[in-house]
């Protein structure tokens, strides 16, 4: 099985660079929130990467095993065959850890959530240290630090944006399309709160590991298909589309622009029904383009404001 690999992790997407930066400007007694904060998203950025590859490793497991099931029991033997001891090995590995691809699913968009709820902890040290008028120093020691969530309210929020800054609220606002749909939304819809039931699916082709959660619904695939039907005209792409998650992602991109009743239509379907998990090593290239984003704007602040120090 050959899978795409995440990508590597630098100085900018750690933020290191930043907080390297920092060192060289404040006293270590200044730095502790920072570096607690630091050190807690780092090490969650490392989990990600190890809980990556214990999925890679469940799903090989999982496909020997079926692979191996399926000619042990393939009807056109003649007559069946005992499996070597090396297949014996995988199928009791598997009989004992068959829970794991699912396990570990779940794992990496738990921890990718908490990762950005560590950010937001970070963010408001990164701010506070960058920021040299005290009525915005103040408005910051308000920033909401429980969930990313909170965070990007409060910067979406005009007023803030203009108060605390302006150019970091709109990396926020341009660079996060991927936080609801692809993190928030998996994590809570189908594994946090769970309103789709545990049935998964997953394929492996030549560079991706596809998993699915989902329930069969009859009447859900009707309701998307008249959704379809109704939207066909103004997409062509949907004219003849037939693939039940297809559709359902393409709505999902596009919900802001239907009719209200059919966006919550569309987002009913998804809770009840499920849908593909995003493919992992292309969402960890987007949250890593955002932190890059973060870390570049926190450089130039922080030169800036120490040369006007100097």
């Amino acid at each position: 099985m050959s899978v795409e690999e995440l990508e590597e992790l630098d100085d900018r997407n750690t933020l290191s660079q930043v907080a390297r930066e920092l060192q060289k400007h404040f006293p270590l007694e200044k730095l502790a929130s920072l570096n607690m904060s630091y050190i807690s998203f780092n090490m969650t950025q490392y989990f990600l990467r190890e809980i990556w590859n214990r999925i890679l490793e469940d799903a090989q497991l999982d496909n020997d095993y079926w692979r191996i099931y399926a000619e042990l029991y393939d009807p056109a033997l003649e007559e069946e065959r005992t499996p070597t001891s090396e297949e014996e090995q995988i199928l009791k590995r598997y009989r004992a850890h068959w829970p794991r691809l699912n396990l570990d699913m779940e794992d990496w968009f738990l921890h990718a959530h908490i990762l950005m709820e560590k950010f937001a902890r970070l963010a408001k040290q990164l701010l506070l240290l960058t920021s040299t008028e005290a009525e915005v120093a103040k408005q910051i020691q308000n920033l909401p630090t429980r969930s990313f969530h909170e965070h990007l309210k409060f910067f979406l929020r005009p007023d803030n944006q203009k108060i605390v800054d302006i150019e970091y609220a709109k990396i926020l606002k341009e660079s996060t399309a991927w936080y609801y749909k692809d993190l928030k939304g998996i994590r809570d819809d189908l594994i946090q709160h769970e309103t789709v039931a545990r049935f998964w699916g997953y394929s492996i082709s030549a560079k991706k590991l596809k998993v699915s959660r989902f329930r069969h619904s009859e009447k859900l695939v009707q309701a998307l298909y008249r959704l379809r039907d109704k939207y066909a005209e103004t997409y062509v792409v949907l004219k003849d589309e037939k693939n039940f998650f297809a559709l359902l992602s393409f709505f999902e991109t596009n919900v802001d622009k239907l009719q209200v009743s059919d966006s919550e239509r569309v987002k009913q379907i998804r809770r009840t029904f499920g849908r593909d998990f995003p493919n992992i090593p292309t969402l960890y290239s987007k949250i890593n383009d955002f932190f890059s984003l973060v870390n570049d704007h926190f450089m130039s602040k922080t030169r800036k404001c120490f040369q006007q120090h100097t």
